[in-house]
């Protein structure tokens, strides 16, 4: 039985969540979703223009979900510890969301690839931006820490490469990358 009444975009995003947990992001479709929600496929079409809208904001709302920024004060906290933090979220995302970062590599469509990966791309930046941040509120960082040659920016820019790779290892850790900032920048 379809419910009469159009549900919310944040009711859609919610069950697009749960979906994307239980069966991983190629498994979202408009009519698979309407039927979760308990609703018309145009209903979800009325927040969604396409498949590929409907997983970009599905990706978004995962990393949203991931990356609760009230959950860490960027000024209260030391570079070192702003990217432990990133990490330990980005691993309970991953306990909660099986596969969501390999999942961009998967073949959906090429117009829903792009959108995907334009997504993910936005929080990347915001990620780095995050990490800008905290590396410039660090008190404890040298004066001379940084250079022409070596820029807060390349330095995020290499910490967040490598962060990423210890991700995709599916590493327990990142204390030796930490251990590496602290030399580095202390």
């Amino acid at each position: 039985m379809i419910n009469k009444i159009v549900t919310s975009k944040e009711a859609i995003l919610a069950v697009c969540r749960e979906l994307a947990a239980e069966h991983g992001l190629q498994s979202l479709n408009m009519r698979k979703v309407a039927e979760k929600c308990n609703v018309s496929v145009g209903s979800v079409y009325n927040y969604f223009p396409s498949k590929a809208d409907l997983i970009a904001a599905t990706i978004q709302d995962v990393w949203q979900s991931i990356f609760n920024m009230e959950k860490i004060c960027k000024q209260s906290v030391t570079f070192p510890e702003y990217v432990t933090w990133i990490f330990e979220s980005v691993q309970v995302g991953v306990a909660e969301y099986p596969n969501f970062f390999t999942a961009h590599s998967v073949s959906f469509a090429s117009s829903d690839k792009g959108k995907a990966r334009q997504v993910m791309m936005e929080y990347f930046g915001h990620i780095k931006a995050g990490m800008l941040d905290a590396l410039q509120n660090d008190h404890k960082v040298k004066p001379v820490a940084f250079s022409e040659a070596f820029t807060q920016i390349a330095f995020v820019d290499f910490v967040f490469s490598s962060l990423l790779a210890l991700l995709m290892k599916k590493e327990s850790s990142c204390t030796m990358l930490t251990e590496i900032i602290k030399r580095s920048i202390y």
